[in-house]
């Protein structure tokens, strides 16, 4: 948390008071707090299936997985690529099929 910003809380996103007057900081402050309380009231009333945590956050993390997967699968078959035009590179000096290599 920087100076202008005050941390936000799960669905409630950080206020920036950079554009705010003085005046208006501790008003807007004090608001962002009760906000904040407001909405941990609410998630609480609310089933344990339709909490915050249990959506957003979870598929936030489903979509965190997946793309940990695809990033393991695109370097698999690089390596892959790479091995088998090795081989193959390694197979035409081999036979001396290109001379310039």
């Amino acid at each position: 948390m920087s100076k202008d910003t005050i941390d936000g809380y799960l669905g409630i996103m950080e206020l920036d008071l950079t554009n705010i007057p003085e005046n208006l900081k501790k008003v807007v402050t004090e608001q962002h707090k009760k906000d904040i309380e407001n909405y941990k009231g609410e998630q609480a009333l609310l089933p344990v299936k339709l909490r915050y945590e249990n959506t957003i956050m979870r598929i936030q993390k489903l979509h965190e997985f997946d793309q940990c997967k695809q990033k393991q699968h695109l370097e698999k078959q690089t390596e892959e690529r790479l091995k088998r035009n090795e081989t193959y590179n390694n197979r035409l000096l081999k036979n001396k099929i290109y001379t310039h290599l």
